[in-house]
């Protein structure tokens, strides 16, 4: 599989969608899939990658496949490309590489090059979830150490990942509607132990996908409420 390394945040607002336009200084023949991943080194400070990963919700991951791209068109940039691009303005002397069809990958660890650079097909496992997608719970689904049925429960996929154990699992948060049920309890003991109590690690098998109930800054405005009821 090809593979092409982008800094951080890019590498994230490519898989999530909100970056569909990458830009290079260089032409390519190449079209279809490409494996994108994330460099070692971010693009900004720390502290500015600090206030990205609060507005986005997120940890960057670094030198790590991230998703695959389909590469669709490679063109010299032009007006109206700085949007899709996430630039405040266009490069005459750049290139627009047309990004569709994302689709995150379980992460793994990669060692990046400048340019095009193989990695081996075997690595890539692919999630049938889009990043940010909607879901629901599925029936009969149990939270491991606690006793709580998630079953019917909705939230939108965020990073998926393969345990120690070698199974894959999907960070599903919560959207406002499931957190407003979330027991106080709960709440409080996982404040205790350190657990993030605003989504949950599934099985892919234990979520299908869902019509949105709300928006994400619903979500938010919901977790402030809670953390300010908890003092």
């Amino acid at each position: 599989m090809k593979a092409i390394s982008v800094q951080q945040p890019f590498a994230f607002e490519i898989m999530s969608g909100l970056k569909t336009i990458e830009v290079r200084s260089w032409d390519t023949l190449h079209r279809g899939d490409l494996l994108i991943c994330a460099s070692g080194k971010p693009a900004f400070s720390r502290e500015e990658m600090a206030e990205l990963e609060e507005e986005y919700g997120c940890t960057f991951l670094y030198g790590q496949a991230l998703c695959l791209a389909r590469l669709v068109e490679v063109r010299p940039m032009q007006q109206g490309d700085e949007e899709e691009a996430l630039m405040d303005e266009i490069d005459p002397e750049a290139f627009s590489w047309v990004l569709e069809e994302v689709r995150p990958v379980v992460p793994f660890p990669v060692k990046g090059k400048q340019g095009f650079y193989e990695v081996d097909d075997r690595l890539i496992s692919i999630s049938p979830f889009h990043h940010g997608e909607s879901v629901a719970v599925k029936s009969g689904t149990l939270a491991e150490g606690f006793e709580l049925d998630f079953s019917g429960w909705h939230g939108r996929t965020a990073d998926i990942l393969r345990t120690e154990e070698g199974e894959i699992r999907i960070q599903v948060i919560w959207d406002s509607l499931s957190l407003k049920n979330l027991p106080i309890e709960l709440i409080a003991r996982c404040e205790q132990e350190g657990i993030d109590w605003t989504g949950v690690l599934l099985r892919l098998e234990e979520i299908e996908p869902a019509a949105p109930r709300d928006a994400w800054d619903e979500v938010e405005d919901a977790i402030k409420q809670i953390e300010a009821e908890l003092g």
